[in-house]
């Protein structure tokens, strides 16, 4: 995706309510300048913004890496609570009449997942939108595009999560993707980056015995920066699938000669504009 001007200011207070608050006042100037210095040099109307975001998490990754406890809890009473949600979540998707209803039912509810905010989460989600769904007492996100179609016309699926917690509803798309035949290959973060999933939050939800391969990134998946092994996975890919706001951020215009279904809480206006669809709304969206 490439930015617009007011992307900077996000970045800047994703990075910093994140990590800085942690740090001396003295040390909190060097965590801004770094950050700036990033920016100053990166930040451009053509660059990739999955890329600058790397680089600036980069920059400051000694303070990053020192708020791991804080988080490490988030994301176990995130992970908590969606198992406890899993099964009204799978009678939901069961209570699908086709195929088709089941797949749409579980696009919508790893969709409906996608609410870590933009500043940092105070305590472990509670998933409400996805509660709300399930009950009946929310409409389910705007699916746009033939998604089941993408779906069935591809044969291996690049899966890209986003957070803890909602990894779990993942998972019960990626059963309706390996019931319909798919091999599907995952996509975690590496070292602990705030609320992100990783390996441990995947295997929480036995998506390491359900899907066929999973790979590891340091910051966002940008296909150009990828390891070998996860290059040649995305290369071999005829479909991509992509959850929640930086991976949208990484991918948005990246990705050629083959579909992306795009999966978020739209929580910015830059986004709101690039996917024509209101601020604040969930979407499914099939690009190709």
């Amino acid at each position: 995706m490439k930015p617009s001007a007011e992307c900077a200011f996000c970045i800047v207070r994703w990075l910093y309510e994140r990590a800085a608050e942690d740090v001396s006042e003295r040390e909190r100037f060097e965590f801004m300048k770094r950050i700036l210095n990033v920016l100053s040099s990166d930040f451009h109307s053509t660059a990739n913004l999955g890329i600058v975001c790397n680089k600036t998490i980069d920059a400051v990754y000694d303070f990053t890496s020192a708020c791991p406890k804080y988080y490490a809890e988030l994301k176990s009473k995130s992970n908590q609570f969606v198992r406890g949600l899993l099964p009204a979540a799978k009678d939901f998707i069961s209570k699908g009449k086709t195929s088709r209803e089941r797949f749409e039912r579980a696009c919508s509810l790893a969709s409906a997942g996608n609410v870590a905010p933009i500043g940092a989460p105070s305590d472990g989600l509670a998933f409400h939108e996805v509660q709300g769904i399930i009950e009946g007492n929310n409409p389910l996100p705007l699916l746009i595009g033939e998604i089941y179609e993408a779906v069935q016309g591809a044969s291996q699926i690049l899966y890209a999560t986003d957070n803890a917690g909602e990894i779990g509803f993942d998972s019960l798309l990626i059963v309706q993707l390996k019931e319909m035949g798919l091999k599907v290959n995952l996509v975690v973060r590496g070292p602990h980056l705030f609320e992100d999933a990783t390996m441990e939050d995947a295997a929480f939800f036995g998506l390491d015995k359900l899907v066929d391969n999973i790979f590891t990134t340091k910051g966002l998946f940008v296909p150009i920066e990828s390891s070998p092994p996860l290059a040649e996975a995305f290369t071999q890919s005829d479909l991509i699938i992509s959850k929640g706001t930086g991976n949208f951020e990484a991918l948005k215009d990246e990705v050629e000669e083959r579909p992306i279904i795009y999966m978020l809480k739209i929580k910015c206006a830059p986004i709101a504009e690039k996917v024509k669809a209101d601020l604040g709304g969930f979407i499914v969206k099939l690009e190709k």
